[in-house]
């Protein structure tokens, strides 16, 4: 019991922390320059697939007058094969994205992961800011 009660314990501690350095980043940075990077691996054979499935959720954004993701696809280099950029997460957008995908048949919630599983082999995200040049990262430092 004591084993249960110390992982909880870290778990909260853990949310706790990423909640409170997400929110001091947030309140740096300017809203208008936040942004969500995904790198893509996609399984071998299913890139087809995967650029079809992605269209129509690009569709589905333009229906609720989101802006869609930003693809890029690599030609050489390391082993990813798509970096998507788009505003991070909001709340009332994908309310909005979920009942627009619904009406057209497509999968939400969590059957929208495993349906991306199908294509994807990893993912992964990361919230940044900018773009932004080096005097302008110069003049955030402390000095």
């Amino acid at each position: 019991m004591n084993i249960i009660k110390s992982l909880l314990i870290a778990v909260v501690v853990i949310v706790s922390l990423n909640q409170a350095l997400t929110k001091q980043a947030h309140a740096v940075a300017d809203p208008n320059a936040i942004y969500t990077i995904t790198v893509w691996k996609i399984h071998p054979g299913k890139h087809v697939e995967f650029i079809k499935y992605m269209k129509e959720w690009e569709e589905v954004f333009k229906e609720i007058n989101e802006p869609p993701m930003k693809w890029y696809r690599k030609i050489s280099g390391d082993s990813y094969d798509f970096v998507s950029i788009s505003p991070p997460f909001n709340y009332e957008a994908e309310k909005a994205m979920e009942a627009a995908g619904k009406k057209r048949g497509l999968p939400i919630g969590y059957n929208y992961t495993l349906k991306l599983n199908e294509f994807a082999d990893s993912y992964t995200s990361t919230i940044v800011e900018g773009p932004q040049s080096m005097a302008d990262l110069l003049e955030q430092v402390n000095q």
